[in-house]
């Protein structure tokens, strides 16, 4: 007997929600259990119950030390492979550390400094034509580290997501790059006076990752090994990509089309991906600041990377400890709630890993 076009819906409805809901004993959790350390475990598992996400992995440091990095959920959108503890995800605005770290190397190395005029550092010019703002050539790479370039997203708009108007405009023929939209932004307003007051700028880091590439003659992806991970013999921070057919094959799948934004413009504010581990291998090493850590120093940090798709904290706690936590979504309505039930479950989690020790 066939079945009734309600039924037929029904049996479809039925299905979607097996799709979409992986009950949290279903979930695999991937890594060697660490005795103690469940309090971790139960945050990670509860807060992907409540946000639905389907990936996650978490590391935790001290001293140089990994003492626990564990896999949640599933490597690929079908659900045949465990996530393994040092998958490859997205990192969205934590990269923003990574450059932050490789300009201050520019700088105690004396090819920067932050009073260097960063529009004339990196020497491109304008469209013949086009009208020019100005203060734009006054800005400089203190005030990008700081976001005081001048750019409010709350006033205009983030270019950073603007490629195809970009590439509308400057009438390409391929899809922009990062040097396009610097050669873009250059023909608009700025919004206030550089130095006046800070607005979080995506744009600001985009330049900074030109600087970068302008003081060692090499490609930002080439600048991040040789700067940071051949230095700190880091193996899996690179560059990503937006194309399926482009991403490495220990990345994570994410729940969101792979044109749904530019993400390949956005390499030095954006675009790196990297496991947990080796973001911890990062902290021990810097700061979230892009300051080298030296012996003896006590402080705290922490940073929130998020755009469809991706969720990444990384934190450095006034104890020393260490934590890198990558998720392959985000909730566009509870991204606020979301990283205040995120940053205050981990914390507590680990005071009360430290209290059973």
């Amino acid at each position: 007997m066939n079945p009734t076009p309600r039924s037929n819906l029904l049996a479809m409805l039925l299905l979607m929600l097996c799709i979409t809901y992986v009950p949290a004993e279903e979930r695999p959790i991937s890594g060697k259990k660490v005795p103690g350390y469940e309090p971790i475990d139960k945050v990670v598992s509860e807060f992907m119950d409540t946000t639905g996400y389907q990936a996650a992995t978490v590391a935790v440091s001290k001293n140089g030390r990994q003492y626990y990095s564990r896999g949640f959920g599933w490597l690929d959108e079908s659900r045949t492979k465990p996530i393994p503890p040092d998958a490859l995800m997205r990192i969205a605005t934590v990269t923003n550390s990574i450059t932050a770290a490789m300009i201050k190397s520019r700088i105690r190395a004396r090819q920067l400094s932050l009073t260097t005029k960063a529009f004339d550092f990196i020497g491109l010019k304008p469209p013949e034509g086009q009208p020019i703002d100005p203060r734009i050539s006054k800005i400089t790479i203190g005030q990008l580290l700081d976001h005081k370039g001048g750019w409010d997203m709350e006033v205009a708009y983030d270019p950073m997501f603007r490629g195809k108007q970009i590439e509308k405009d400057l009438a390409l023929s391929k899809p922009a790059t990062p040097m396009n939209v610097v050669e873009y932004m250059m023909t608009q307003p700025l919004q206030f006076n550089p130095g006046q007051k800070m607005s979080y700028s995506n744009f600001g880091y985009c330049m900074l990752g030109r600087a970068i590439e302008k003081a060692l003659d090499k490609p930002y992806s080439e600048c991040v090994q040789q700067v940071i991970c051949k230095p700190l013999k880091i193996n899996d921070i690179k560059l990503g990509y937006g194309a399926l057919n482009k991403r490495d094959s220990r990345e994570v799948w994410y729940p969101v089309a792979e044109d749904l934004f530019p993400f390949d413009v956005m390499d030095s504010h954006g675009g790196l991906i990297a496991s947990a581990p080796a973001l911890c291998q990062f902290l021990h090493a810097y700061w979230i600041s892009g300051e080298p850590r030296q012996s003896g120093q006590i402080q705290s940090w922490t940073f929130i990377g998020s755009f469809p798709g991706t969720t990444a904290l990384v934190r450095q706690r006034i104890d020393g400890v260490n934590v890198a936590m990558l998720f392959n979504g985000r909730r566009e309505k509870y991204v606020k709630e979301d990283i205040e039930t995120l940053t205050q479950g981990i914390d507590k989690a680990i005071d009360e890993v430290i209290r059973g020790k």
